[in-house]
């Protein structure tokens, strides 16, 4: 694949990596009721009043979730101006490697809504939302990095790497949903919701290298590949005289496919138990279909002799970048694949909550548990969290989080007068948040601002 193609699709993922746009509730809402929104996250949790959500002022968020950072990659030049990649000699290899994680991991959720209403009637609250919505997860091991760094052993010129999972999936489709939450009335302090979601497709693509495998001696390499890449929604990879890729053509670009899901929620209050709320929501149960989808493949063994490794320092980091793409791509010969139709499962979530109030529920303590699950890993979060409710209009949440990618604190200021219900959040912060100048996250970071006025009325 041309180099541009590939540098177009890293600095993409480097944008999504630290600047998103989204209308999903915060988890340090999930037991604020006064947070219209959190419906997102518990199909059964009902709105205090009726709301519209206006684009522009609804939802506005910021935000990164890695497990590595740009600084983990790019060092500056010990011996002059510029910045080199860690593959150059004069950046060392434990400097390097010795920073990288066993699976450098990247996980992006992006929501931009379009119309989001709730309102009470026919016997519960009923919501009505049509966002787009865009996933991004990768994850790259850092035994590609080791190789490309260290090659073969100086001394007898042998060595062997296994590169395994390396991945890269994103799924970016319009989501109608319909919701409908209710109380249960033969059991006292049950309410439960559901969600009936229409999904369009706009663009779906996958890299899924599930092994290479490269055997180095004094005379020659031999490469083992098995894996694939697709493309969907009319976009088709183009290939040269030589049967070799080539690029991306788009001159076909449309709709990409349809899916469906639901979201499913329970809250039970116990009438024993007044003061105690458990609660369980899944959400996006379903899939999604890409018609059209344009695939090439790599399976097989074959001797490579095309490598160079970076060795000009004095080349900028744009030449550096293209040395190394060129010789990962040479190890990969994809070869053209057929045209097919792909399902893919979405990305369910599992919440499972409980909270416990005290001072007539002045003051509440909640335990959140989130599990995301779908490829390329799943996302597994503990959270706790202190609610206060000092008055109607306004209500504070602190809390505490560990996931599969660290430790964070956040916080959320929510004010409900009559009429607005207006929000300033972060549900991550963690110590080392640092950002580049363009906004690319320089170390692991998971981080989320968000802030917004969502229009209420027809108060409870």
């Amino acid at each position: 694949m041309k180099q541009s193609y590939i540098k177009s699709l890293l600095a993409a993922v480097s944008v999504c990596c630290a600047m998103g746009v989204s209308a999903q509730a915060l988890h340090s809402s999930y037991f604020l009721d006064g947070m219209v929104q959190r419906h997102e996250l518990n199909a059964a949790f009902g709105g205090e009043a009726n709301f519209i959500a206006i684009p522009g002022i609804s939802g506005f968020q910021l935000g990164a979730s890695t497990n590595f950072g740009l600084a983990n990659f790019v060092f500056h030049n010990p011996s002059g101006d510029g910045l080199l990649l860690g593959l150059s000699k004069q950046i060392s290899a434990e400097q390097f490697l010795g920073g990288l994680p066993i699976n450098n991991q990247l996980d992006v959720q992006l929501e931009i809504p379009v119309v989001s209403v709730g309102f009470r009637g026919m016997g519960g609250f009923n919501t009505i939302t049509i966002k787009e919505r865009t996933f991004i997860g990768a994850n790259i091991p850092s035994s590609l990095f080791s190789f490309l760094k260290l090659g073969a052993d100086p001394t007898t010129g042998i060595a062997r790497y296994d590169i395994d999972n390396l991945t890269i999936n994103t799924n970016n489709y319009v989501e109608l949903a319909l919701g409908h939450s209710r109380k249960l009335d033969a059991l006292e302090g049950f309410s439960y919701g559901a969600k009936l979601k229409f999904l369009v497709g706009a663009f779906g693509a996958t890299v899924s290298m599930e092994h290479i495998g490269i055997e180095m001696s004094a005379n020659k390499w031999m490469v083992q590949t098995q894996g694939y890449a697709a493309l969907s929604s009319g976009l088709q990879f183009d290939y040269d005289e030589n049967n070799e890729l080539s690029g991306i053509n788009s001159e076909n670009l449309g709709l990409g496919g349809f899916g469906m899901g639901v979201d499913l929620g329970a809250v039970y209050t116990p009438a024993a138990l007044p003061d105690l709320t458990v609660s369980v929501g899944v959400n996006d149960i379903g899939f999604i279909s890409w018609n059209d989808v344009s695939t090439v493949t790599t399976k097989g063994e074959f001797e490579y002799t095309g490598f160079e490794t970076i060795t000009t320092d004095e080349a900028t980091l744009n030449e550096q970048i293209d040395d190394l793409v060129d010789d990962v791509m040479g190890l990969i010969k994809l070869q053209p694949g057929e045209t097919v139709t792909q399902q893919k499962m979405l990305q369910t979530t599992l919440n499972v909550g409980a909270e416990y109030a005290i001072l007539n529920r002045k003051i509440s303590f909640g335990l959140l548990s989130s599990t995301r699950f779908g490829a390329p890993y799943t996302y597994a979060e503990g959270m706790a969290v202190v609610n206060f409710r000092p008055a109607s209009w306004f209500q504070a949440a602190i809390n505490g989080s560990i996931s599969t990618q660290g430790a964070a604190v956040g916080a959320l200021l929510t004010f409900c007068p009559n009429g607005a219900n207006i929000f300033f959040g972060c549900d991550y912060v963690t110590p080392n948040m640092k950002f580049s100048a363009e906004g690319i996250p320089l170390y692991a970071t998971r981080a989320n601002l968000r802030t917004g006025i969502i229009v209420t009325f027809g108060k409870k």
